[in-house]
């Protein structure tokens, strides 16, 4: 979603978490860059994969907290990225010294995790309302009024080509920085002005660069960029409430196949479900949910049987999170693709686990008879017999 991404975090709590991240980590900061290690090879990493998104696990801002996720993804002051213009809206890339301090964070992060995917975010759908004068042009008017989504910021004109230029040039900056890929958060169906935009955005990093978009609630719908993109980041909403999986299973699978390799897609879902959670204003900004330990069984083992994608299970739209202990329970790779059992009840095979899940709005429980005690890395639960209640998952683990 819009604003529940770039600066969602960045204009408000993400500002200040990545000066806050800035102090914290001055201890890593060196005069210069160093020599990053061999590339990653971040294909071969056992699942389950868990992503960040801005915010790291709650409470941690550390480095060594980033690196203990699959999917490293964060903003340009959390690299200790400044912006080389003034108003910030016109910058095309970044001061040399932040350049240099970028750098250096990205290699200490690649030495704690090798093969972690490092990903830039890079705001391009709303600006601050002080990045760039009232009456620039690339600012998006309605009846002569710029559009606001998310507090304090406005959108831009993404149907204006030299702001798509602008952007490009960014993009081309931050690949500079040594990341492995770009995030655009918002991904809108606008076929012709995101096609011409990401065809210029390959010619001037390469094909080997990431780039992730942020598809929101939006199952199936932007398949037309697939073609230039490796994955899909789909936020919560695209389970809330949902009962019936089969066409949503169906298209995410699709757009799977459309996306170049590697792919780095993952899904995302929330604790707090309710209407702007996490948002400007909200009275419970900030505090940690009430747990919903189901929710994070059933989304995680989703995400494990109906296709390769990483994982985050979060608060709300601040992305902040925990550490679960069950993301430390590595099963390896899948030894083939998930199968469908039932209308609801879906199963994978991993090197060291099987995943089963009874997906919400399932008629009734799902029963699982083992010829063997087994356990279930999600619960603890050793057993013989597992009885899977609609909304809820397994990870099964086996020698």
């Amino acid at each position: 979603m819009a604003w529940l991404g770039s600066f969602r975090g960045r204009c408000t709590s993400r500002m200040f978490c990545g000066l806050l991240l800035s102090l914290v980590c001055c201890r890593f900061c060196t005069a210069g860059a160093q020599t990053a290690p061999q590339a990653p090879d971040f294909t071969k990493t056992p699942y389950p994969r868990i992503a960040m998104l801005w915010a790291s696990i709650r409470g941690d801002n550390s480095l060594e907290a980033m690196a203990r996720h699959d999917l490293i993804m964060a903003g340009f002051g959390q690299f200790g990225l400044k912006l080389d213009r003034e108003p910030k809206g016109l910058a095309d890339g970044y001061t040399p010294e932040s350049v240099a301090v970028a750098r250096d964070r990205v290699a200490r992060l690649r030495k704690l995790n090798p093969d972690a995917v490092i990903l830039g975010d890079l705001p391009f759908y709303e600006y601050p309302d002080d990045w760039l004068p009232e009456d620039h042009e690339w600012w998006l008017r309605k009846d002569g009024k710029r559009q606001q989504f998310w507090p304090g910021t406005h959108r831009m004109d993404w149907g204006n080509e030299q702001y798509r230029r602008h952007v490009v040039s960014q993009t081309a900056a931050l690949k500079e920085i040594g990341v492995d890929g770009v995030f655009y958060d918002n991904l809108r169906n606008e076929p012709q002005p995101w096609v011409a935009f990401l065809k210029a955005v390959r010619e001037a990093v390469g094909d080997d660069f990431l780039i992730l978009v942020n598809a929101g609630y939006a199952v199936g719908e932007y398949d037309f960029a697939a073609p230039y993109l490796n994955g899909f980041m789909y936020e919560s909403g695209w389970s809330h409430n949902r009962t019936q999986w089969d066409d949503c299973i169906r298209k995410m699978q699709r757009t799977q196949t459309l996306l170049r390799q590697p792919t780095i897609s993952l899904i995302e879902r929330f604790e707090e479900t309710r209407d702007h959670a996490g948002w400007p204003g909200d009275a419970k900004r900030g505090q940690k949910p009430p747990a919903d330990p189901a929710a994070m069984r059933w989304s995680l083992c989703y995400a494990l049987t109906i296709g390769d994608f990483y994982y985050l299970f979060s608060d709300n739209t601040s992305h902040r999170h925990d550490w679960q202990p069950q993301y430390d329970v590595k099963i390896g790779p899948p030894l083939g693709p998930g199968e469908q059992v039932s209308s609801h009840v879906w199963k994978r095979r991993y090197e060291k686990a099987k995943v089963v899940v009874n997906l919400p709005g399932a008629p009734g429980p799902y029963v699982l008879e083992l010829g063997q005690l087994t356990k279930d890395a999600l619960t603890g639960e050793t057993a013989t017999k597992f009885t899977i209640p609609p909304g809820d998952g397994r990870i099964l683990l086996h020698d």
